[in-house]
């Protein structure tokens, strides 16, 4: 094709056809303007094609993290649900407006324990190292930003919550109440270590708990911490459950 053309300009520029040879010339650029315009168009179209999969794909693997995400929240927010009753049941029995209930001892073990949501953040980074968020959805890139934005404030929360727990709540409790570590105790794990403790069984002195002032503060913390979670895990389920609201249509696109 390129000799076709060469062999048409020399025949022009031979028989002197100035006019000729530039409306030619002219028409050889128009040409390769419009070749190189097709080729650009042609690589946009591959480039956005290729975009499309890669979202896609990483879409794909966000909802699967989000489902992992959503069975930790909702066994978290159940234990909040299960620690802001205890919480509430030890203070209703120091206020004396409950009898002392000898379940007392698994309620204070329960909020001893810690806890900590760990997302799997695997996605959300690709697509964050990629630049590929801009090219979502508004809808949904609001949603996913929204949804990490909100995980790092549960863990600020938890992070708090965790360092009273290690800091007042649990060398209090190991101190000044070691009849809650007992084969009574409902706690599978400490029914299961005393299982064959022989030793008699020691209930927590009521008139020892109930004059307790310092305990009762720690009870009313572990409350709010409590309640502050049990509202954040239930935040983080409503904003994951929209990602996957707004993920299944882009993926059956």
């Amino acid at each position: 094709m390129l000799r076709f053309f060469r062999l048409i300009r020399r025949r022009l520029l031979a028989e002197n056809r100035l006019r000729n040879y530039l409306l030619y010339a002219t028409g050889e650029i128009v040409l390769v303007v419009i070749g190189i315009l097709i080729a650009l168009q042609i690589n946009a179209w591959s480039e956005e094609r290729q975009l499309a999969h890669s979202i896609e794909t990483h879409l794909t693997v966000l909802s699967q993290n989000i489902k992992e995400d959503q069975v930790q929240l909702q066994a978290l927010r159940s234990t909040m649900t299960q620690n802001r009753m205890a919480s509430d049941s030890a203070f209703l029995q120091m206020k004396t407006l409950i009898p002392v209930d000898p379940a007392l001892k698994t309620y204070l073990l329960l909020l001893i324990l810690e806890h900590e949501f760990r997302p799997n953040t695997n996605a959300f980074q690709t697509l964050t190292q990629s630049n590929e968020i801009p090219f979502l959805q508004q809808d949904l890139q609001t949603a996913i930003l929204n949804y990490y934005a909100l995980i790092a404030r549960t863990n600020e929360r938890e992070h708090i919550s965790n360092t009273h727990i290690q800091s007042k709540f649990e060398p209090y409790i190991t101190n000044h109440y070691p009849e809650t570590f007992q084969k009574d105790n409902e706690f599978e794990f400490l029914s299961t270590k005393y299982a064959d403790d022989p030793r008699p069984l020691r209930a927590i002195d009521p008139e020892t708990f109930l004059a307790d002032a310092i305990l009762e503060t720690l009870l009313v913390s572990r409350n709010y911490q409590a309640t502050q979670l049990e509202r954040f895990y239930g935040e983080l389920l409503e904003a994951s459950e929209r990602i996957l609201e707004l993920i299944e249509p882009v993926s059956n696109e």
